[in-house]
């Protein structure tokens, strides 16, 4: 008869499994949420896209509930009012001798003025406004840009008064 020798000595325990490495993955897939959520609203917000007065004028109906970035000169007759409970300027919006009504909710510009460049971004609203009504220079053909944000459009060239009244003047008017 054969002799079988067992080995009775105990195996090597298994290591347990380390309870932090959960920890570094959650915090890893925490961040890697973070930048998507910022990427998101970055690419978001530079999507919206650039117009002139007359291209958002003559693209209105396939602009509508959407929004965009308008450049245009503001013309005399900048009525400060509220709607809505809210500060907002109501004004006539000129690019190449085509007009727009602009409500702006909010505070404007500081260097917001007549003859000044500036660039909105709002969206197209279907309404008649009775601030609208007062504006000397209004469209009135019951739309209007409804914006939120504006900066006062500028470069690095000092612009002299008779500069200002020619961009006025491009649209037909006189200051």
């Amino acid at each position: 008869m054969r002799s079988v020798t067992e080995d009775f000595t105990p195996s090597p325990a298994r290591p347990e499994k380390s309870k932090y490495r959960r920890g570094p993955i959650a915090v890893i897939v925490l961040l890697l949420a973070a930048v998507a959520a910022v990427l998101f609203l970055t690419l978001g917000d530079a999507t919206l896209v650039f117009y002139e007065v007359d291209e958002v004028v003559e693209r209105r109906e396939e602009l509508v509930d959407k929004r965009f970035r308008v450049v245009g000169t503001p013309l005399p007759g900048i009525v400060e009012t509220t709607i809505g409970g809210e500060s907002a300027v109501v004004f006539t919006f000129c690019a190449q001798g085509i007009y727009a009504d602009v409500v702006h909710v909010g505070d404007p510009a500081e260097l917001f003025q007549p003859g000044v460049p500036v660039v909105l971004q709002g969206e197209w609203v279907s309404e008649s406004l009775l601030e609208l009504q007062t504006l000397p220079n209004a469209r009135r053909d019951g739309w209007y840009l409804s914006t939120d944000h504006m900066v006062v459009k500028h470069d690095n060239d000092y612009r002299t008064d008779p500069d200002r009244v020619t961009e006025i003047e491009s649209c037909g008017l006189k200051e």
